[in-house]
């Protein structure tokens, strides 16, 4: 009886054998060959998730800074040639309190705009047939203008600039809708954006 059970168990492990055989049984080289794979898969998974983790981490700061600090726009229309072009990308830094000769962006009927600061609260502003601009009696210097124009605005000069507000125009004074126009009048600060520093195409800093 012993030995019909020894024969029965001997006869299952050839099987086995067998089995193993025909599906071919791994060498070592094999063994090792898919142990450095699965090695290797897992470092590339972990410097996947490194470099997607990164790019996150850095997204989110461009985020933050974007919505704190900086924005970028572009430039739609040709108020502001020569200085800025149209389809132009630039940077602008927020800052609600600009300074005079400033260029700015800032939203006026929930449209993007850019021009220049002129006079800021309290100032007399005065243009005269000419194009020529004063500001408390002084003629501004300004080499950015290439061609002076007094433009089709309404607004009656001297015009004194309101609290919270500023006086802005665009460069290309014969074709720029601005202050010097009563339905844009002088602008209040709330709407400011910030001040354009740095033109990113094409790659120049902006005075």
């Amino acid at each position: 009886m012993v030995i019909n059970i020894m024969i029965k168990k001997n006869n299952n492990d050839d099987k086995i054998r067998e089995q193993v055989d025909r599906l071919g049984r791994p060498t070592m080289d094999m063994l090792k060959s898919e142990i450095a794979w699965h090695e290797r898969r897992e470092s590339y998974l972990r410097l996947a998730r490194g470099i997607l983790l990164s790019l996150v981490a850095t997204a989110a700061t461009i985020l933050t800074i974007t919505n704190l600090w900086v924005t970028v726009l572009q430039v739609d229309g040709s108020s502001m040639n020569p200085h800025l072009g149209v389809g132009e990308i630039v940077i602008a830094t927020r800052n609600d309190e600009p300074a005079q000769y400033d260029v700015i962006a800032f939203y006026h009927n929930n449209k993007l705009k850019i021009k220049r600061v002129i006079g800021r609260a309290g100032d007399t502003v005065n243009i005269d047939s000419s194009g020529a601009v004063f500001i408390n009696g002084n003629e501004l210097d300004e080499p950015y203008v290439i061609n002076k124009s007094l433009g089709q605005g309404d607004v009656k000069f001297p015009f004194e600039v309101p609290l919270g507000t500023v006086f802005v125009l665009g460069d290309n004074r014969a074709d720029s809708m601005d202050s010097r126009d009563t339905r844009f009048g002088p602008l209040p600060r709330e709407q400011i954006i910030g001040k354009v520093v740095f033109s990113l195409w094409p790659l120049r800093s902006q005075k």
